[in-house]
C-alpha cells in the first residue's frame, strides 16, 4: 500500500485558516483530507515524546494506544465542558463515548471530518493497526494515512493541525520527502483569536505551568512547587481542574502576538532551508480576495493531475468575508499587540515570506525595540502575575543553551 503522491502538510501558527483549507480539500474526490490528527494525537502537544519516540521502532499496541488514548488535557476539557469548536465527535446521549469517558484522540476531529460513521471506521482501524509489525512511529503513521486514503477511495493524503508551524524541524526530518504548505495570516488577528480559543488558552496555561514547576504536571504524578503556582494556574491543576476558572483565565492578545512571532521566527528557518519546490506559501488575505487562483495553486503543488474546476469553484464558493479585528483595538492595544508580531513580520520579510514586504520595517527605532524587549513580560505578568512571570523568567535563564527546553 504506497501512496504515489509525496506526503503533504499544511503547516501554520494557528488560527491562521488552515481549518477552512483541511474543511475545502474533504470534498476533493482524489485527496484525503486528515484533520487535526498531529494536535489531537500530541494532546496539543503535550505528547510528542509519546508520539515520536526518538529512534527506537513502536508495535502495534503503542501505535494504538497513541491514536485511541484518552489524553489527559483534552479530557479535562471535555469534561468540564469547555473543548475546542473544532471538536466534532457528536456528544449526544446515545454517542459511544461521552464527556465522562473521555474521547479517543483520532475520533476528536479526525474521524468524524471524514465520515459521519467515524465509530464503525474506528473499529476498522484498529482491527488494521494491530497487524502492524514493529517499526519507526513516522511509518507506523504513515501506514495508518495510507489505510484511511485505501479504504476511502482517495489517491493522496494531506494532514492539517492547527498550530503546526511549531512542528516543521520535527516533520522535515521524520518525512524527508514532505512538502508543505504554509498559510499565513497577520500574526495580529491570529493572536486575538488565539486568546479566546480554548485550545490555545489551555497550551499556554500548560506552557507556563510547566515553566515554573520544570515539569508537566499533566504527565507526572509529581507535585512538588505547585504553592508557586498563582490561584488561576493552580484551578488547573489536573486533579483541580475547574471550568469556570478556565473560562476567566485572562490571556492578553500581546502574549499569543509573542507567541506568534517565536513560532514564525523557529518555523520559516526550516522552511528557508527547504528546497522552493517543496514548500508553498498561501496567505489567508489573499485566498479571501482571490480564492480561485489561489486554491488551483493548492491542488497543482499536491498533484497537478487532481486538477478539478468544478472543485475550485464549489470550494471558493465556501468562503465567507472575514473582517481584521485587531484594527478595532484601542490605540494602545494596538501598539502592544504591532510590538508583539513585529518580530514575526521581520522573520517574514526576512525569508521572503511577507505578503507586503514594505508594510513592516526590517529595522525599528530604539523606543520600538525597548518596547519590543519588555512587552513579552508585560503580558506574561498581566497573564499570571508578578511573582510567577518572575518564575517563569527564572527557569528559562536556567535554561537557557538548552535546545529542548519548552519556549514561549
Amino acid at each position: 500500500m504506497t501512496s504515489k503522491v509525496q506526503p503533504v502538510f499544511i503547516v501554520g501558527t494557528g488560527r491562521c485558516g488552515s481549518t477552512m483549507l483541511s474543511n475545502m480539500i474533504r470534498d476533493h474526490a482524489d485527496i484525503l483530507s486528515v484533520s487535526e490528527f498531529l494536535v489531537s494525537v500530541t494532546d496539543f502537544a503535550g505528547r510528542i515524546p509519546q508520539t515520536f519516540p526518538e529512534g527506537c521502532p513502536v508495535d502495534a499496541r503503542h501505535v494504538w494506544d497513541v491514536l485511541a488514548g484518552f489524553h489527559p488535557r483534552q479530557t479535562a476539557m471535555l469534561r468540564h465542558g469547555v473543548e475546542m469548536d473544532e471538536m466534532l465527535y457528536p456528544l449526544a446521549p446515545t454517542s459511544r463515548f461521552n464527556r465522562q469517558t473521555g474521547v479517543p484522540a483520532i475520533l476528536y476531529v479526525t474521524l468524524p471530518h471524514l465520515t459521519p460513521d467515524h465509530d464503525a471506521l474506528f473499529d476498522q482501524l484498529r482491527d488494521y493497526v494491530m497487524t502492524l509489525k514493529p517499526d519507526l512511529a513516522r511509518r507506523q503513521y504513515v501506514r495508518v494515512f495510507e489505510w484511511l486514503q485505501a479504504r476511502l477511495g482517495k489517491k493522496a493524503w494531506v494532514e492539517r493541525s492547527g498550530g503546526s508551524l511549531r512542528a516543521v524541524p520535527r516533520l522535515a526530518k521524520n518525512f524527508p520527502e514532505a512538502r508543505f504548505i504554509h498559510i499565513v495570516r497577520d500574526g495580529r488577528d491570529c493572536a486575538i483569536s488565539m486568546s479566546k480559543h480554548t485550545g490555545f488558552r489551555m497550551m499556554m496555561a500548560c506552557t507556563i505551568m510547566s515553566q515554573i514547576l520544570g515539569y508537566d504536571p499533566y504527565d507526572t504524578d509529581r507535585r512538588e512547587g505547585v504553592e508557586e503556582l498563582p490561584d488561576p494556574l493552580y484551578n488547573l491543576l489536573p486533579e483541580r481542574f475547574n471550568g469556570e476558572a478556565f473560562a476567566k483565565l485572562d490571556a492578553p492578545a500581546a502574549l499569543f502576538g509573542h507567541y506568534w512571532s517565536g513560532e514564525m521566527m523557529r518555523g520559516l528557518k526550516t522552511l528557508a532551508e527547504l528546497s522552493a519546490d517543496r514548500v508553498l506559501t498561501i496567505h489567508f488575505e489573499d485566498i479571501l480576495a482571490q480564492p480561485e487562483p489561489w486554491l488551483r495553486r493548492l491542488v497543482e503543488f499536491i498533484d497537478p493531475s487532481f486538477a478539478d474546476e468544478d472543485w475550485v469553484r464549489s470550494a471558493a464558493a465556501t468562503i465567507r468575508p472575514v473582517r481584521s479585528s485587531w484594527r478595532k483595538l484601542p490605540a494602545s492595544e494596538q501598539t502592544a499587540l504591532t510590538d508583539a508580531c513585529t518580530p514575526g513580520f521581520q522573520a517574514l520579510n526576512k525569508y521572503g515570506f511577507e505578503r507586503e514586504p514594505d508594510a513592516i520595517p526590517v529595522s525599528t527605532p530604539l523606543l520600538a525595540r525597548l518596547r519590543q524587549k519588555v512587552s513579552p513580560a508585560i503580558a506574561l505578568t498581566k497573564f499570571v502575575g508578578v511573582r510567577p512571570a518572575l518564575a517563569v523568567a527564572k527557569a528559562r535563564w536556567g535554561r537557557m543553551g538548552d535546545a529542548t527546553a519548552p519556549t514561549l
